[in-house]
C-alpha cells in the first residue's frame, strides 16, 4: 500500500461489528426457506367459543347457547367450517351448521339446566384441518350458568362461568 492509503486503526473491528448483526438478520429471513416446513401463523389458528347468551330460545326454553368458530384475529377465510351439537342422551337430537369459503360460523342451540351435549367444531384452511371435540354440560346455579367442558382427550371436566373459549387443535395427517 502507498503511504497515504493505510487503513485507520480499528476499522476492521468496526466493520465486523456492523457486518455480524446484518448477517444474523439476513439469516432470520433465509432460515424458514431452508427448513422447508410451513407453520401456521397465529392468526390462522381458529378458536371455538361456547357462551350462554341470556336470550330466550322460545316460549318454553329461556336460554340460548351460542357456538362460534373464527380465527383469533378474524382475518382468515376458511375453505370449510362446521359445528355440530348432539344431545348426549339422544344423539338423534342434533343441531349442525356448515359454511364454505367463510371467515366464521355461528350456531345457536337451546339450553336447559343439566343438559349435556357433544360438541364438534371443524375448520379447514387450505390443506390444514383444525378440530375440537368435547362434551359440554350446561348447569344453572344461583350465580348463573356454569359450563363443564371435558375435551375428548381429558379424563375430568373443567368448569367455566358463562363462557368457554379454546384454540382448536391442528390435525396431523396419518
Amino acid at each position: 500500500m502507498a503511504r497515504g492509503m493505510r487503513v485507520p486503526p480499528g476499522a476492521w473491528q468496526r466493520a465486523v461489528l456492523v457486518a455480524v448483526p446484518l448477517a444474523l438478520v439476513a439469516l432470520i429471513f433465509v432460515t424458514p426457506g431452508l427448513i422447508g416446513r410451513e407453520h401456521p401463523q397465529p392468526t390462522d389458528i381458529p378458536f371455538l367459543l361456547v357462551r350462554v347468551t341470556g336470550k330466550p330460545w322460545n316460549e318454553t326454553v329461556n336460554e340460548t347457547a351460542l357456538l362460534y368458530v373464527q380465527s383469533a384475529l378474524a382475518v382468515s377465510l376458511y375453505v370449510r367450517l362446521a359445528i355440530t351439537v348432539a344431545d348426549v342422551e339422544d344423539p338423534s337430537a342434533t343441531i349442525a351448521a356448515n359454511a364454505s369459503d367463510a371467515p366464521s360460523l355461528v350456531l345457536k342451540a337451546p339450553v336447559v339446566d343439566a343438559w349435556s351435549a357433544n360438541v364438534t367444531a371443524l375448520a379447514v384452511k387450505e390443506e390444514v384441518t383444525y378440530r375440537y371435540n368435547a362434551t359440554v354440560e350446561f348447569v344453572w346455579d344461583a350465580a348463573g350458568w356454569i359450563l363443564r367442558v371435558q375435551p375428548e382427550d381429558a379424563t375430568t371436566p373443567r368448569e367455566y362461568r358463562e363462557e368457554f373459549r379454546t384454540a382448536m387443535a391442528r390435525e396431523v395427517p396419518p
